[in-house]
């Protein structure tokens, strides 16, 4: 995730200070007597879609940990005072009953996975106070790989992959055992045609909404689907929510936990490095094909382990959520007012061009010779040996 420049202002100093004494009250009761806070002046940073405000803390042992304090906001707030007043964090209580819950479930469990200690919820603030969890991103890793002159980088992406896979299917089917839920194609196509009305809309129909549905179609009218596996989902499994540690455990991150069919959050996964922006401006040049197989690769290994996939819900998913992506960056441009607008009008179609080209391969891959029923992905016998 991108650090935007947080600068100081006298609105934020009491929030601070609050949030600060907070802390410091509550220190015992989360690690034992004889921890102190290290500083009563917090690091902040400020991310696209939250402030992140740092707390070193030394335990009675000399252990090192840091506290962190999330506080959401939108890319245009510059202050914590107006992200708290803002009416947007109806969904963080959620967010941080869900951090608990995943706690529940992972603490203690070896070798694959980590996980991020909730603290607190302080509602004044819309906060969640948490510890942190030392790591990088599965972005990063992805990033490293590209100048990696040696197999290092590529053994920690696959690694990192992999062990998401294996957490995502843990997710699914363990904290949260799915059901199978009547849905035909006609409901998939709804989501297909709301993201590409959207996408008409957004960019001034340059792209047209009924040639995406009728591209869809094509590949689902020999294909009789008649029930599909919902669990709650993730929501957001992006590359930027996936952390990885030194000692090569996966955390996942802002957890929304939404019902939908278990291939959303796969779809999401598998394709999200597509729609990087260095990888889309650069043409698809920024992360080569063979490393996005791997990526790929390793994600659906995870996932399935020794299990039958479906290649055709894993392409038609990957497929949506590339449309759903596309969507999104058209409405980013469509926003732009002045001097952006401007710079964005010769962008538009090379954004097009290059979402075209990703979803056409998407779309070729899904293969469609004979009428078929999908079923839904059985449970492994021991999943709780296979996640660990």
């Amino acid at each position: 995730m991108t650090v935007v420049h947080y600068r100081p202002n006298e609105k934020d100093k009491s929030i601070i200070a609050n949030i600060t004494t907070q802390i410091t009250t509550s220190l015992d009761a989360w690690y034992g007597e004889g921890v102190r806070l290290d500083t009563h002046d917090p690091e902040i940073r400020s991310y696209r879609n939250c402030f992140i405000l740092r707390y070193p803390i030394t335990r009675s042992m000399g252990e090192k940990k840091t506290v962190l304090v999330k506080i959401r906001r939108n890319p245009k707030m510059d202050s914590l005072w107006r992200a708290v007043a803002a009416n947007i964090h109806t969904n963080i209580p959620t967010e941080y009953s869900s951090l608990e819950y995943v706690f529940s479930w992972l603490s203690g469990m070896k070798d694959d996975f980590g996980v991020i200690r909730p603290l607190e919820y302080f509602e004044k603030y819309h906060a969640i106070m948490m510890e942190e969890f030392p790591s990088r991103t599965l972005r990063e890793i992805l990033i490293a790989q590209r100048s990696s002159k040696n197999g290092a980088c590529m053994s920690d992406l696959v690694d990192a992959a992999t062990k998401t896979g294996k957490w995502l299917r843990y997710f699914h089917h363990d904290m949260f055992p799915p059901e199978e839920t009547a849905y035909t194609s006609r409901d998939i196509l709804d989501v297909v045609k709301e993201y590409a009305v959207h996408l008409e809309d957004y960019s001034h129909r340059r792209v047209k909404a009924q040639s995406m549905l009728n591209s869809f179609s094509r590949k689902l009218e020999n294909t009789q689907i008649d029930t599909m596996l919902f669990s709650q989902s993730h929501a957001d499994m992006t590359c930027d929510n996936v952390l990885y540690s030194d000692d090569k455990k996966v955390c996942i991150i802002d957890i929304k936990t939404r019902l939908a069919p278990i291939y959303s959050d796969l779809g999401l996964i598998l394709t999200h490095p597509e729609t990087f922006k260095p990888q889309i401006f650069s043409g698809g040049a920024y992360l080569s094909e063979s490393i996005l197989k791997e990526y790929r690769a390793a994600i659906l290994a995870g996932y399935f382990g020794d299990e039958p996939q479906d290649e055709f819900l894993v392409q038609l998913y990957s497929a949506i959520k590339v449309l759903d992506k596309w969507a999104m960056y058209e409405g980013l441009m469509s926003r732009y007012k002045g001097i952006k607008y401007l710079l964005a009008l010769p962008v538009g179609p090379l954004v097009t061009s290059y979402f075209q080209n990703v979803l056409k391969k998407h779309l070729d891959s899904i293969k469609t010779t004979e009428v078929r029923q999908v079923f839904k992905v059985t449970k492994p016998a021991d999943s709780n040996a296979r996640a660990k």
